[in-house]
């Protein structure tokens, strides 16, 4: 049986409730057009704050990406550069992270997570018109403290605030996410694989598309313009719409990164910032801080190192008439070499390898390169090589400029595999960039790593004013005793010229390289480190040097 209790008690029950109902009176329920307006409000407003955190991801890598490329042209790409970016970048996220989780505490707020995206936004728009002098002031630091040093500050300097702002944002958008704390680790989930699916379209997106279309300095814009939207959009408020003039500055003339008179064409490609210069008759390509091919009508020699190279097939004993029947130039620029090679030694067929297509389209519009014998191939050297099944008699790696050496195309494999793709007795030109006599290390560490493959290995030093050189290698009957001899039977006039330069006494020095020092390899070649000591004095006269010979 079951027991209500005494009747009093649901008299009581009763009472209670009516007065419960005076006290609280019900709540309207809105109406239903209202409850899918709410809901679409908070829908727009979570997709707002997941576009926000994939725009930031695709921002920092395409920032980071596009910045390699601002400062090479002052610092150039080593490994010591690209250190200095990496390390700085993660040291900005890392601040940001720990600055955002303190704000994001504290201050759980959209609008101010919009206006840190904002600010960002901002910076990054600001950072071509400044980026010029900020790193030339960079890099005047180069001769007292080296291209790592000089580098982290330049770095510093631009991109240190606009980073530390996005690393703000993920544990603010985690923070406003999580309303749920049995949901916490799918929120922070889906927030850091959106951050990075927007970090993996970052990275590609300079590359493939902006770089190429728009320069880098645009692209860093772009990047700047996207965070703009993304944060106005999060921010949603009318007040915050005159912050949208800011992206005007994507119509900003921009100056020349590397400002010279003479240049008439300025031009960045994926690889290379690139000028091309006229300097009375002679048309020159200035590929970051340093000339990188030139060419003159109706003129021979260039009085650079170039003139140098060409003198590997006379130290055979027998003339080039005879076995020169195929060469491939790896680092062809601009087609200087190979023009000079078709003057003196006829038409014979020539691979030129070149990476950058920007450079080869530049050598066909104004340096004439346009030689019937010349088939150009757009790609890396090793890779091409690899890829080539052809023998040929003439190498030439002209692939060094200053302290920018691949370090794949200076190590014993890479000059084994040559020597394999070359036929008996065939023969190879080196340039070594820059050289100084009281830094040997760089010239005497190649010399050994060519010995490896090439038993006789010669080396002109002193090249003209410019401190260059340029080893010439072969079999074992390459040797300075045949250079005149060959050269009268070639009979060419500005060959014979340059040959008799190499052979007298002074500068320039030709000698058969002694000794052996340790070579290159693939597994350990410490070229940046080498180099970055060199050029820590010769990096700014070397463009000092460029910068006064285009504005004679």
């Amino acid at each position: 049986m079951c027991r209500s209790g005494p009747p009093w008690r649901a008299d009581l029950r009763r009472a209670s409730g009516r007065r419960l109902e005076e006290e609280l009176p019900l709540r309207a329920v809105p109406p239903l057009e209202e409850q899918h307006s709410r809901k679409l409000s908070a829908r727009l407003a979570r997709a707002a704050l997941l576009w926000l955190v994939f725009c930031c991801g695709a921002a920092v890598m395409g920032i980071e990406m596009s910045a390699s490329r601002l400062i090479a042209p002052f610092f150039g790409s080593t490994l010591s550069v690209w250190t200095s970016l990496i390390g700085l970048v993660l040291i900005f996220l890392t601040t940001g992270y720990y600055v955002g989780g303190a704000l994001a505490d504290r201050y759980p707020s959209r609008h101010l997570l919009g206006t840190l995206v904002l600010t960002a936004g901002i910076l990054v728009l600001a950072v071509p018109l400044v980026s010029t002098p900020v790193l030339r002031a960079a890099w005047s630091l180069t001769p007292r403290s080296g291209i790592l040093a000089s580098s982290l500050v330049g770095t510093f300097a631009l991109f240190s605030a606009p980073m530390v702002l996005l690393g703000c944002v993920c544990p603010f958008a985690m923070k406003l996410s999580i309303g749920d704390l049995g949901r916490t680790g799918r929120t922070s989930g889906h927030i850091y694989a959106l951050s990075a699916l927007g970090s993996v379209v970052g990275t590609f997106l300079p590359a493939l598309i902006l770089i190429e279309h728009w320069g880098v300095r645009r692209s860093i814009m772009v990047f700047g313009a996207l965070l703009v939207v993304a944060a106005l959009l999060l921010l949603g408020r009318i007040r915050f719409a005159p912050a949208a003039a800011s992206l005007l500055v994507l119509a900003a003339p921009l100056p020349p990164m590397l400002s010279a008179q003479g240049v008439i064409l300025e031009r960045e490609s994926a690889y290379n910032h690139l000028q091309v210069a006229q300097v009375g008759e002679r048309t020159m390509l200035i590929v970051d801080w340093g000339e990188f091919s030139c060419y003159e009508p109706g003129q021979f020699r260039t009085h650079q190192y170039f003139d140098y190279l060409l003198l590997a097939p006379l130290l055979r004993s027998e003339p080039p008439g005879r076995w020169l029947r195929s060469v491939l130039v790896v680092g062809l620029g601009a087609g200087t070499v190979s023009k000079q090679i078709t003057e003196a030694y006829g038409p014979v067929p020539i691979d030129g390898v070149e990476i950058d297509p920007a450079i080869v389209e530049l050598g066909r519009q104004l340096f004439e390169m346009d030689e019937a014998n010349l088939a150009v191939h757009v790609t890396d050297g090793r890779a091409f090589l690899a890829s080539s099944n052809r023998e040929y008699d003439w190498v030439i790696v002209d692939a060094y400029q200053g302290s920018d050496i691949p370090f794949h195309l200076a190590t014993r494999e890479f000059f084994e595999s040559l020597r394999e793709h070359m036929a008996p007795g065939g023969v190879l030109s080196v340039n070594v960039a820059w050289w100084e006599s009281d830094e040997p290390e760089l010239l005497n560490r190649l010399v050994g790593t060519v010995r490896t493959a090439f038993p006789s290995v010669c080396v002109v030093t002193a090249i003209s004013e410019r401190s260059g050189a340029v080893l010439l290698a072969g079999g074992e009957d390459a040797t300075p005793d045949n250079l005149m001899a060959s050269a009268e039977q070639v009979g060419h006039e500005g060959l014979l010229e340059i040959a008799r330069e190499a052979a007298e006494a002074g500068a320039p020095e030709l000698q058969v390289a002694s000794g052996m020092t340790e070579a290159f390899t693939d597994d350990r070649a410490p070229i940046e480190k080498i180099a970055d000591r060199m050029y820590r004095k010769m990096r700014g006269e070397a463009y000092s040097r460029e910068q006064a010979l285009l504005q004679r």
